[in-house]
């Protein structure tokens, strides 16, 4: 083999080895990243109260969507409401900008047990009823 051959061949190989290191940091940073923001100390799930009417509107406003007027469960982190759900009209309000998927699954639990209705109809003509009442 040409020296010139093997030492390009070196080179590349050396550049491959190193572009794989890089990616496998970033992939672990990233990866470090996302548990760290979804793993929360405390949650709290609770009714509304009239205090918390202007947290529910930030929520709206940054989802682009008018709260309903009724008593709510939230889930709260901190002193901050990141997520709302309104049981009678079946409507889901979260902060888009924090990861905010197991809060809604955490209010979507509670609800049931407070005796809502599954949220998710299975069967498609209870399903096409629901949206046919809706409307």
């Amino acid at each position: 083999m040409n020296p010139l051959n093997a030492y390009l061949a070196l080179e590349l190989m050396d550049d491959h080895t190193a572009r794989a290191a890089r990616h496998e940091r970033l992939r672990a940073a990233r990866e470090q990243r996302r548990t760290a923001r979804t793993a929360y100390e405390a949650v709290t799930i609770r009714r509304t109260t009239p205090d918390d009417w202007q947290a529910l509107e930030r929520l709206a406003q940054l989802e682009g969507r008018a709260a309903p007027p009724s008593t709510a469960l939230v889930a709260e982190v901190g002193d901050h409401i990141l997520a709302a759900y309104w049981i009678q009209e079946d409507v889901t309000l979260a902060d888009p900008f924090e990861p905010t998927g197991e809060l809604v699954s955490l209010l979507d639990t509670r609800a049931r047990h407070l005796g809502a209705r599954p949220r998710f109809i299975r069967h498609p003509l209870r399903r096409a009823a629901a949206v046919l009442r809706r409307v």
